[in-house]
């Protein structure tokens, strides 16, 4: 009977947003998400970067490292201290263990790199911590921790350009603007082929070229504005001093989107999360469904 119930009722919880529980000594929690907080800016490319970076190769790790120091090194030099040991740990137990989270990022967050994704990651690991991913972990000690508190607790420092140690690294150069438009590629309105033929070819709704990537549109019944507007009171909310966060993710008691899988267009999936991000100046620039648990 406790295991009809039991998932369920951890559906319930997440969607209640307590908060998380209490850290258990010698566990490690982890959350996949951080992967992709990680990559800073990357993960809201305005579509003249998007373009860009689809003809660039980063199969090559000296085009990894390059890539570290120009959008990734800004976003990790900003993480409080507690956040980059999260992020370390997510990235040495899904890279130690194998585990196809890494796998997830790029299409997760419609990133349109060409690399292999481990590869990826171990590099940028390596460049940001100054030494390798270790070639085991004791698997005991790691919980995947998939409550929407624990996954919102990566927090920026959103104001200072300086630290101890004298100037922040240059955040990127951008170029061309994320629009408030383009969140229209997640209206319920779309037709269905339209998202299948973005899963599978990475072009938008609106004929913006990319890598295959998860797909999604709002279910009929959801009102993106609602969640906008939550998602910018939690931002607000999560603020203290100068520190916030990037990234919030939302758990829903019922269905909020559907869509596909990067590159599996004949299989429906429906989500009750959605992922929100801001950017450096405080805008909400993506709010989407998230198609993976």
């Amino acid at each position: 009977m406790f295991a009809f119930i039991r998932k369920p009722l951890r559906k319930l919880v997440e969607w209640l947003d307590f908060p998380p529980p209490a850290p258990v000594p010698g566990v490690i929690d982890i959350h996949w998400e951080f992967m992709g907080d990680l990559l800073g800016e990357l993960t809201a490319l305005s579509d003249t970067e998007t373009v860009a970076f689809l003809h660039r190769d980063f199969t090559d790790p000296d085009a990894i490292r390059e890539l570290t120091r120009q959008w990734i090194w800004p976003a990790w030099a900003r993480f409080t201290p507690v956040s980059r040991e999260k992020i370390l740990h997510t990235l040495d137990y899904c890279l130690a263990t194998g585990s196809e989270k890494t796998g997830w990022i790029f299409p997760s967050y419609g990133i349109p790199i060409r690399t292999e994704a481990r590869l990826f990651f171990a590099t940028v690991r390596k460049e940001l911590a100054k030494r390798p991913v270790p070639a085991t972990v004791e698997r005991h000690r790691y919980h995947e921790n998939q409550r929407q508190t624990f996954a919102n607790t990566l927090f920026s420092d959103m104001q200072a350009e300086n630290d101890e140690n004298g100037p922040l690294p240059e955040r990127p150069r951008r170029q061309g603007l994320v629009l408030p438009r383009d969140m229209q590629r997640h209206a319920a309105s779309q037709p269905l082929e339209l998202i299948r033929r973005w899963a599978t070819t990475g072009i938008t709704p609106d004929g913006v070229p990319g890598l295959p990537c998860d797909a999604a549109r709002w279910t009929s019944g959801t009102d993106p504005d609602t969640i906008r507007e939550m998602a910018a009171a939690r931002f607000e909310r999560q603020k203290h001093d100068r520190l916030g966060v990037y990234r919030l993710t939302l758990a829903f008691s019922h269905p909020v989107g559907e869509g596909f899988l990067a590159g599996h267009p004949d299989t429906t999936v429906t989500t009750r999360k959605a992922r929100c991000m801001i950017d450096r100046l405080g805008f909400l620039v993506r709010c989407y469904p998230i198609l993976r648990e």
